[in-house]
């Protein structure tokens, strides 16, 4: 799913993750839409499968491009994960807060625009619509599956919280309860014999 997703983020996406851009990967996935493209079936008109390799090429240049500017981010200290997987370009400040809230315009708008484009391709090359609404459906599932997983991650921080206070009132419980003062530490069990014991048994041998 990364993949065809990939080959749409680098167009609807900035500031992208410096290896998530690792120029092996777009080659790869440049290779693979080139031979698909060559291959293909050319007796098809409607198919047009050399949009899909003009779609290739740009798709590896612009990667390109942003996999310097990534690095160039990188070596002037920008905090970023290296496989963020971008902020969209058509996410305008004056939308809604809302819309801007836990990226629903990446989550759901890229998605929905990359499928509007692979509609507006349609008439044109039938290989072009196809792989732009797997790209469409791959990205949606890559946004769902890193939103739950930031997700769960802030709800095991905040489950984390909630035991530690917990935890911490039972400590604190416990040490200021009543009854809980040292006990006096026991003499022990006396040896040796005592007083009485010793003139006892001297009065006896006296009498012997």
């Amino acid at each position: 799913m990364e993949f065809p997703a990939l080959t749409v983020m680098v167009f609807l996406r900035k500031d992208l993750g410096f290896r998530l851009l690792n120029p092996l990967r777009l080659l790869a996935v440049t290779v693979f839409l080139v031979v698909v493209s060559v291959f293909a079936q050319q007796g098809n008109a409607d198919a047009n499968p050399m949009m899909l390799l003009f779609f290739a090429l740009a798709f590896f240049v612009l990667g390109i491009v942003q996999w310097i500017k990534a690095w160039f981010r990188l070596n002037r200290g920008v905090r970023q994960h290296s496989y963020y997987i971008g902020t969209s370009l058509y996410e305008f400040r004056r939308l809604p807060e809302f819309i801007h809230r836990n990226r629903r315009f990446s989550r759901f708008i890229d998605p929905l625009l990359c499928m509007l484009a692979g509609l507006a391709f349609y008439p044109i090359s039938h290989a072009m619509t196809a792989w732009l609404f797997l790209s469409a459906l791959s990205l949606r599932t890559i946004e769902y599956a890193v939103h739950q997983k930031y997700r769960d991650m802030d709800l095991d921080t905040i489950d984390g919280m909630i035991m530690a206070e917990r935890q911490g009132q039972t400590v604190e419980y416990f040490e200021n309860a009543e009854g809980t003062a040292q006990r006096p530490q026991s003499p022990g069990i006396p040896t040796g014999l005592g007083e009485d014991v010793e003139d006892h048994m001297k009065n006896r041998k006296n009498r012997q």
